[in-house]
């Protein structure tokens, strides 16, 4: 799986990385201080063990964070499944090079 990328979003850019991550979580969007926006690494983080329709509302979840920051956890975590929902009934798949 290839390791860092790096995508614009919002006009902003973001490191992408797939690792391994601790605990529970399935991903991370770590987002500039407010007080400081220009200082620090804008980056995304998603666990590189999950697959399918997990992954992708993982992806679209965090990538929800970094263009909306504003936005509270609850209306993120319910926008990421929709669209993941969507695109999965679509078929929208994850193919390997």
């Amino acid at each position: 799986m290839a390791s860092d990328h790096h995508f614009k979003i919002a006009g902003i850019k973001w490191l992408w990385r797939y690792t391994r991550l601790r605990a529970r979580a399935a991903g991370w969007a770590y987002l500039p201080d407010p007080g400081k926006p220009t200082k620090g690494t804008r980056k995304v983080l998603i666990d590189q063990s999950l697959k399918g329709r997990v992954r992708l509302e993982t992806e679209i979840h965090e990538a929800i964070h970094c263009a909306f920051p504003q936005m509270s956890e609850e209306s993120v975590t319910m926008a990421g499944a929709d669209i993941a929902r969507i695109l999965w009934a679509l078929g929208y798949r994850l193919t390997e090079d």
